[in-house]
């Protein structure tokens, strides 16, 4: 399998409150759920997570209870292929959401490197899903014969 992962960082020497930070999420329709993260639910079965949403300092859950006094120094946004739809879209609209959330917090969009999200590097990865998922396909019809 493959995991897909994008960044949201705040402004160098910042940090996401954590109210405000929540209220985007949601904004986004991402549910907190699952191991205290955020996950965007497929609509048609609401039990089938298509990506999720962790803060970046381990264990990556979200205390809801402690949303007034907490911040937050980053949080993740990723997906696992082979998914049960279109991976390309999958991801196309994994990044929709990402590039809203971080507009909605001032935040910046980055690889999981942490390096800038230009749209050369956005093509790049998406690429890579392409390929892993070409991969997969011939993988998954050999294993079929």
């Amino acid at each position: 399998s493959m995991v897909v992962t994008v960044r949201i960082m705040p402004r160098p020497g910042t940090r996401f409150p954590a109210e405000q930070l929540i209220l985007a999420l949601r904004a986004a329709q991402l549910q907190h759920g699952q191991y205290g993260i955020f996950h965007r639910l497929d609509e048609a079965d609401g039990s089938r997570i298509r990506y999720s949403v962790a803060s970046l300092v381990e264990p990556g859950s979200f205390d809801l209870s402690k949303l007034k006094e907490s911040t937050y120094k980053g949080i993740s946004v990723f997906m696992v292929l082979p998914a049960p739809e279109d991976g390309v879209a999958l991801f196309d609209d994994m990044l929709q959401t990402a590039r809203a959330v971080a507009k909605e917090i001032d935040g910046l969009l980055l690889d999981e490197q942490g390096g800038a999200l230009s749209v050369q590097r956005e093509r790049y990865m998406r690429e890579e899903v392409i390929d892993f998922l070409r991969r997969h396909q011939r993988s998954a019809s050999y294993s079929a014969d």
